[in-house]
């Protein structure tokens, strides 16, 4: 409240709401994230680092959809066999019930394999049109991160669910590396975008318009604000998508299920609830809230690298802790806020601009020759985004280290 106070006397309520309208989708993306991060602590106390990783194989999916490539090669071989292979893995999770393994097993075979060649199917070959449309290429990678987050579960953390907590961490940074080489010897490590006309014409129309007044006290102008349909439609998904989550967390009997074993694992296997079960739907979840962004979030201008899920996740995962790791609310008012914060520092680019700064000059505090030697040393303030964002979530844990909506709890033997 104060750092939004400074902002408005300083500039003018206009400015500061054009800068909060520019961090509130990046925020919103954030927070869905983090989610994710928060949903797996608070079950099986893991913090999943390759999470940023499922963000950013859900943009390289829908790439490998919607762009044909220049020339073929054996990574159509090689993802084709990923996607049977994940698909395998979330069918057996699914057939759990089934009391014969033969038979379980073979469902498992036959899901994965016509997986495997729908896949085949669908991914544009050298020189063709995509078989799908933007939406459906997102539809696609969506249940393709879900499958994953499933997968992981499955191979690599649930043969760890007994070992130290150590283990299972070591384990999610070498997946979390395996899945950057991954995605760079398949899709390389260059930028890359979405092709203009797989773009849907929605998200490049006429940006929209918000009038209202300038000031509440002090002045009567009329603002005019302009924001993207893009960013529109970010901010509506993400709330919505948060609130649906909450609801079915309390409200559904799958949710109270996830409660109890975020409670206690052990006694809510023995009233009967199949942890195993509510641990990989758990991934799932997690998985498809980043899935079903990241692509808006490419839109926005962020290039599609094998690095962005890293830089991502490292912010999703610092808000997690700041509104309290395993705490779902937390997380979303965490990643609202870093991202928020992020969007606001650029504008301190402009500081010998600020009401205050005039002020100061004619103090004798400071001179502009003193500040602009001081820039050309150590760069203008835009360049340190996420050191601020940092900087604001260590204020924060010092004072509160359980986070924004922790609590404190204690273990008794």
């Amino acid at each position: 409240m104060l750092f939004a106070l400074f902002i408005t006397l300083n500039k003018g309520l206009t400015t500061f709401l054009t800068y909060f309208l520019l961090g509130l989708p990046q925020g919103a993306v954030i927070a869905l994230i983090a989610v994710g991060y928060s949903m797996v602590y608070g079950i099986i106390q893991l913090i999943n680092f390759a999470h940023g990783e499922v963000f950013m194989l859900s943009t390289m999916w829908v790439l490998m959809l919607v762009k044909p490539p220049a020339n073929a090669g054996p990574s159509y071989y090689v993802i084709t066999a990923a996607v049977g292979i994940m698909f395998f893995c979330t069918a057996w999770v699914l057939f759990s019930r089934f009391p014969n393994r033969f038979l379980q097993g073979l469902a498992a075979l036959v899901i994965g394999v016509g997986a495997a060649l729908l896949n085949a199917w669908i991914m544009p070959k050298a020189g063709a049109e995509p078989r799908l449309g933007f939406f459906a290429a997102c539809a696609v990678a969506i249940a393709y991160s879900c499958c994953l987050g499933v997968t992981m579960d499955l191979v690599a953390y649930r043969p760890l669910r007994a070992s130290p907590r150590l283990i299972p961490l070591i384990t999610a940074i070498g997946l979390s590396i395996f899945f950057q080489n991954f995605a760079q010897s398949i899709w390389g490590s260059a930028n890359q975008y979405f092709p203009a006309k797989a773009t849907p014409e929605f998200f490049s129309g006429d940006r929209l318009q918000l009038s209202g007044p300038q000031g509440i006290f002090w002045r009567s102008e009329t603002a005019t604000l302009e924001v993207s349909r893009l960013d529109v439609v970010i901010v509506a998904l993400a709330l919505a998508l948060m609130t649906g989550l909450q609801l079915f967390v309390q409200k559904t009997r799958t949710g109270k299920a996830m409660r109890a074993c975020a409670q206690d694992r052990v006694t809510a296997s023995l009233m009967g609830i199949k942890v195993n079960n509510v641990v990989a739907l758990t991934f799932a979840l997690g998985a498809g809230l980043a899935a079903l962004v990241a692509p808006l979030y490419v839109l926005r201008g962020t290039p599609i690298s094998p690095q962005m899920g890293y830089l991502v996740g490292i912010l999703a995962f610092s808000s997690a802790v700041l509104g309290g790791i395993g705490n779902i609310t937390g997380a979303m008012l965490g990643g609202m806020v870093i991202g928020i914060i992020s969007a606001f520092v650029p504008l301190f680019d402009a500081l010998d601009t600020f009401a205050w700064f005039g002020a100061a000059e004619k103090a004798g505090w400071i001179t502009r020759a003193g500040y602009s030697q001081f820039v050309s040393w150590y760069g203008k303030p835009g360049q340190y985004q996420l050191g601020v964002a940092y900087a604001f979530m260590i204020l924060i844990i010092v004072f509160k280290p359980t986070g924004l909506l922790g609590k404190a709890s204690a273990k008794r033997a």
